[in-house]
């Protein structure tokens, strides 16, 4: 897992979390990167068992102006 910090991932960290402990600032990133991996992991899946609903011989073409 890469190093970023929570406000180089959330582009802006609201008040209230810059004042918490700098460990509870890296635990937070680390679950928000977490949460982030997994979405991206669902978002794919999904895209793929979409794919399931267009014929086969579209699908090639389908991925590529989709970007799958």
């Amino acid at each position: 897992m890469s190093e970023r910090t929570l406000a180089d991932q959330l582009g802006s960290v609201p008040g209230g979390i810059e004042a918490l402990a700098d460990e509870h600032k890296r635990d937070l990133g680390r679950a928000v990167h977490e949460a982030r991996r997994r979405q991206s992991a669902a978002l794919a899946r999904a895209g793929d068992e979409s794919l399931r609903y267009v014929p086969a011989l579209l699908r090639p073409a389908i991925r590529k102006v989709v970007g799958l």
